[in-house]
């Protein structure tokens, strides 16, 4: 079962679950779920991702499978199960962002290295992780290159 808040679930091994939940996404009837719908739905239903819209943001974009700018009822379970994740993973990213610029400095990196399941100390070995991670070698972790990194470590 995928949790999602105490007054609202989504069972995605019950196809009656999911066949209700979509409902309450498609708010204009198409069988489409629109970014727009899915961030109205997020608000009033699923409150607690409203305020991560880099999380909504990834598991829309990642859920797309056809690309086609939509979410079709074939991918919406995979849009409940990426919002779970990434969620996650933004929270895990907030609490390195001490200064909540959204973005990770090399700073902020060393300090919470441990959040991240990094087992050195190493200031010289966690530069280089850092340097790994900041893909686009702006001096800054942003949550799309923490995503590709997290997902990476755990493949």
């Amino acid at each position: 079962m995928s949790k999602l808040t105490p007054k609202y679930q989504v069972d995605v091994s019950d196809k009656a679950s999911v066949e209700k939940a979509f409902k309450q996404f498609d708010y204009n009837n198409n069988g489409l779920l629109s970014l727009a719908e899915i961030d109205k739905a997020v608000i009033e239903i699923l409150p607690q991702f409203a305020k991560d819209k880099p999380a909504i943001m990834r598991a829309y974009k990642a859920a797309d499978k056809s690309k086609d700018g939509f979410i079709e009822k074939d991918e919406f379970v995979s849009l409940i199960k990426l919002l779970n994740h990434y969620d996650s993973l933004f929270k895990v990213f907030q609490k390195l962002d001490t200064d909540k610029d959204k973005r990770i400095s090399l700073k902020e990196f060393i300090k919470g290295y441990e959040l991240i399941g990094l087992d050195t100390k190493d200031a010289a070995k966690l530069k280089s992780e850092f340097e790994k991670i900041d893909t686009n070698n702006g001096g800054y972790i942003l949550f799309e290159e923490f995503c590709i990194a997290m997902a990476k470590k755990h493949a």
